[in-house]
């Protein structure tokens, strides 16, 4: 899928994930997983699939701050968001992430501000000394940034890229269950229906997925309650304990969770 495509699957993936979420808030667990934690580890294995995880989620929040703050070429902005998260990994940043200081997904972006800050600096000196830049920096933006609107851009991506981290593992959920056919119901109706007005009705969606209609509805509060459960799995991840948890939470969901 491109850049585009998946960027559009996102905007309506929020809506229709959202409303499945206001079905209710389950306490944090006392027992989970949490990726964040993970970076630390001692085991090659469970870094490397933590690294992973955090690099999945990060990456397209991470490209649109640098292509927006700095006016980079896609493929430039890629390079160096490859480049900030080989750095930050490397010289062990986000392993001193202290969670009395405030939440992680914020950490990682005062990270990222400041090593893209330098990257631009070296990159205007190298200019005005005669050698060839790194990077295409835009040579007219040299006042500070407005952190407001970065900080509210990394934010929306941010949430998209959780809710399509999640759709992605309700579809492969889908594919190894034998499901395909309840994720193209789901698909049909609350990603692409959501899109549509007016929206379609469930007589339409079987027509279309060629099912009887008196079974959307059973594919519908299924796939939705699994996406519910995949989004708050990968909260759970990105989060070290119940209180940035519910505060991730109350940024996914625009309100205060109960």
């Amino acid at each position: 899928m491109s850049r585009d495509a998946r960027a559009r699957t996102h905007w309506r993936l929020a809506s229709a994930s959202r409303r499945v979420l206001l079905l209710g808030v389950p306490q944090f667990p006392e027992t989970r997983y949490s990726v964040v934690a993970a970076l630390g580890s001692a085991a090659t294995a469970e870094r490397e699939r933590a690294i992973e995880s955090i690099a999945s989620v990060y990456r397209d929040p991470i490209i649109a701050v640098l292509r927006q703050r700095w006016r980079l070429e896609p493929a430039d902005a890629e390079d160096l968001a490859h480049d900030f998260l080989a750095h930050a990994l490397d010289r062990d940043w986000l392993q001193r992430y202290d969670r009395s200081k405030g939440r992680f997904r914020t950490f990682l972006r005062s990270c990222l501000m400041a090593y893209a800050s330098t990257v631009h600096e070296a990159d205007t000196r190298l200019k005005r000394g005669g050698g060839a830049p790194h990077l295409s920096f835009d040579p007219a933006l040299h006042s500070p940034a407005d952190t407001g609107d970065i900080a509210a851009l990394f934010d929306r991506e941010w949430v998209r890229s959780v809710l399509a981290t999640a759709l992605d593992a309700l579809r492969l959920e889908c594919e190894a269950a034998g499901r395909q056919l309840t994720y193209r119901v789901f698909v049909a109706y609350d990603i692409d229906g959501a899109e549509r007005d007016p929206r379609p009705g469930y007589a339409e969606v079987a027509r279309q997925c060629d099912v009887p209609a008196t079974q959307v509805t059973n594919y519908l509060n299924w796939a939705r309650r699994r996406l519910r459960s995949h989004v708050l799995d990968t909260l759970r991840a990105l989060t070290t304990d119940e209180a940035e948890y519910r505060e991730e939470l109350r940024t996914l969901l625009g309100i205060d969770p109960p």
